[in-house]
């Protein structure tokens, strides 16, 4: 059985308010930074925690910041996938996908863009949550070191997955903006 676990989202870390739904805080987080940012730093995490240099020391404060806002990220996604019946009341399923949107996509295929709700369950059925965001830390822990203490970390968890987890959160985020309207 899956072990369960009741949390915060944390968004009073990185915004003036504590919002605590994950879809309002999708649509605030549309206002702070978009998705395509932390794709890029995600990318950048990966490059330099292959890479015998660690991040930029005048750049410290941004990588724990932006750790702070995935972690809230990843928590946003564990929150939808504890709570299916809501995402279903929320109508965030597109039965129909274009051409067009499809190319868009990176990492998602099309049953994913027309239900970002089977990227959370295919993540947190594979993953536990603390794995999936301790592996998520320990990613950025590798980029923050330098090759003195070697960068053996373990990051257990595919940055597919990440990169998954942040393209469906964009999806939601286009689609609870959409139906605000």
């Amino acid at each position: 059985m899956m072990k369960t676990c009741e949390l915060t989202l944390e968004s009073y870390y990185w915004t003036e308010d504590k919002v605590e739904c994950p879809y309002e805080l999708l649509v605030l987080l549309k206002e702070q930074a978009n998705m395509g940012y932390f794709h890029k730093q995600l990318n950048n995490y990966c490059l330099y925690s292959l890479s015998h240099v660690m991040y930029d020391k005048k750049r410290v404060s941004e990588v724990i910041y932006d750790a702070i806002v995935f972690q809230s990220i990843i928590k946003i996604g564990y929150k939808i996938f504890q709570n299916p019946e809501e995402f279903k009341k929320r109508n965030l399923c597109k039965h129909q996908v274009s051409e067009k949107r499809l190319r868009e996509e990176k990492f998602l295929d099309k049953k994913e863009i027309e239900n970002p709700y089977l990227v959370f369950e295919s993540i947190f059925i594979n993953y536990s949550f603390e794995k999936f965001s301790k592996s998520f830390l320990n990613l950025v822990l590798a980029t923050m070191a330098d090759d003195t203490y070697g960068k053996d970390f373990d990051c257990s968890v595919s940055v597919l997955d990440y990169h998954k987890l942040l393209e469906a959160c964009e999806l939601i985020q286009q689609r609870c903006l959409t139906n605000e309207q």
